[in-house]
C-alpha cells in the first residue's frame, strides 16, 4: 500500500520498533474465523483462533529474519507490518546488491527453518508432511487434537508464506531478489524495472492458474481460484506503486549529494522531481515519499555529525568501549559512504 500506517493498526511498540497489523491481515483473520465457525464442531471455533495466532507468529518469525539481517549489513528496521503472507514495509538498508539479497532472502530462510524444525517433529508422531505441501489444498488441517493441529498448521503456515514470498512481485521478497541479481549486470533503476514487468507478469499468471483451478475447492468450502485470483490482484497494484518509486530513483540521488549546510527548508524549495507524476493521487503519493526521503535524510546527516566524537572515544577506548548503540551508528554511517563510493 502507498502509505502503509494508514492502512494499519499499532499493536505493539519493541524499543524503536512500531508493530503494525495491516488491515489485509485482518481480513484474512477474520475470513478464517468465517470458515472455522462455519464447520461442525465446538471446537472448530478455537481451531479457527489458533490458525490466527500461528500465522502471526510465523509472519513474525520472517521478519525477525529480515531485522536481523538488516542490522547486519548496517540497516535499520523502523516498523514492521505485518500482512497476511510476510511483512510490507521493507527494512532501511544500503543499496547494495549484497545487501539487498542477504535482507531480501533473510525472511523466506526463516520460514525454510520453521519447516525444517517442524518436520522431524511431523515425522515421529505420524504425519505425512507431503500432504501439506499443495498450498491451497492441504489434508485433514483442521482434524485432531489441540497439538496436533498446531503442529500441521505451524508447517503449513510457514510453507504457505515461504513459497508466495519467494515469488518475483512486490511487494513480496521474490522480487527484490531478483532485483538485486540484476543490479551488477544493469543500473538500479533499470533492474527495479525489470522486477516491477516480472511483478505483472506474475499476476497474469496468477490469474491463468486461477481459471484452471476454478474448479477446484480447499477443504471443500473455499474455492481455490479466489485466493489465488486475489493475490494476483494484490500484487499486480504494487506493480503499479513501485512503478512510480522508480521515477524518483533519479531525484534521490541528487539528495545523496545535496548540501544541507543550505538549510533544510532550501531543500524543499529548490528540489522538484525530474518526472512529475499524473493524477492527483500520484502528487499526493508523490509528496508523502518526498517528505519522508527528506526526513530520512536529515537525520543520515545529524547521524553522520556524530560519528565525528564517536570517532575521538573509539581512539581512545578502543571498539569495545564503545556501546552497542554506538558501534550501530558506526555501522550504519560506514555502510552508507561504502554505497555512494559504490554508487
Amino acid at each position: 500500500m502507498s502509505d502503509l500506517p494508514h492502512w494499519s493498526l499499532l499493536f505493539a511498540q519493541l524499543r524503536r520498533i512500531h508493530l503494525r497489523i495491516h488491515a489485509t491481515f485482518f481480513a484474512v483473520a477474520l475470513f478464517a474465523l468465517y470458515l472455522s465457525t462455519s464447520q461442525q464442531g465446538q471446537e472448530m471455533a478455537g481451531y479457527g483462533l489458533l490458525s490466527i495466532a500461528v500465522l502471526l507468529v510465523s509472519v513474525l518469525f520472517h521478519e525477525a529474519g529480515h531485522m536481523l539481517a538488516a542490522a547486519r549489513v548496517g540497516g535499520s528496521t523502523e516498523q514492521v507490518v505485518v500482512g497476511p503472507l510476510g511483512g510490507l514495509a521493507f527494512p532501511e538498508i544500503p543499496r547494495e546488491p549484497q545487501a539487498e539479497l542477504l535482507v531480501a532472502l533473510a525472511g523466506p530462510a526463516a520460514n525454510l527453518a520453521a519447516v525444517l524444525l517442524a518436520l522431524p517433529v511431523a515425522l515421529a508422531v505420524g504425519l505425512n508432511p507431503a500432504e501439506l505441501m499443495i498450498p491451497w489444498q492441504p489434508v485433514d488441517l483442521l482434524v485432531g487434537d489441540w497439538w496436533f493441529v498446531g503442529l500441521k498448521l505451524a508447517f503449513w503456515c510457514n510453507w504457505v508464506i515461504l513459497l508466495a514470498s519467494l515469488l518475483p512481485a512486490y511487494p513480496l521478497d521474490g522480487a527484490r531478489v531478483l532485483r538485486a541479481l540484476l543490479t551488477p549486470a544493469i543500473d538500479y533503476r533499470s533492474a527495479g524495472m525489470v522486477a516491477v514487468r516480472a511483478t505483472k507478469m506474475t499476476a497474469v499468471v496468477l490469474l491463468i492458474l486461477a481459471v484452471v483451478l476454478r474448479n477446484e475447492k480447499a477443504a471443500e468450502v473455499l474455492p481455490v481460484w479466489v485466493p489465488i485470483a486475489l493475490l494476483a490482484i494484490f500484487v499486480y497494484s504494487h506493480a503499479a506503486l513501485e512503478a512510480i518509486k522508480q521515477d524518483e530513483t533519479d531525484w534521490e540521488e541528487e539528495l545523496f549529494n545535496y548540501d544541507f549546510s543550505q538549510g533544510y527548508t532550501s531543500l524543499e524549495r529548490t528540489m522538484d522531481p525530474p518526472h512529475k507524476p499524473r493524477g492527483s493521487l500520484r502528487q499526493w503519493i508523490e509528496n508523502r515519499r518526498a517528505m519522508r526521503r527528506r526526513k530520512r535524510q536529515w537525520q543520515e546527516q545529524e547521524e553522520e555529525r556524530q560519528v565525528d566524537a564517536i570517532l575521538i572515544r573509539l581512539h581512545e577506548v578502543g571498539l569495545d568501549g564503545l556501546t552497542a548503540k554506538e558501534r550501530s551508528l558506526l555501522n550504519r554511517v560506514s555502510a552508507r559512504y561504502r554505497n555512494r563510493q559504490g554508487s
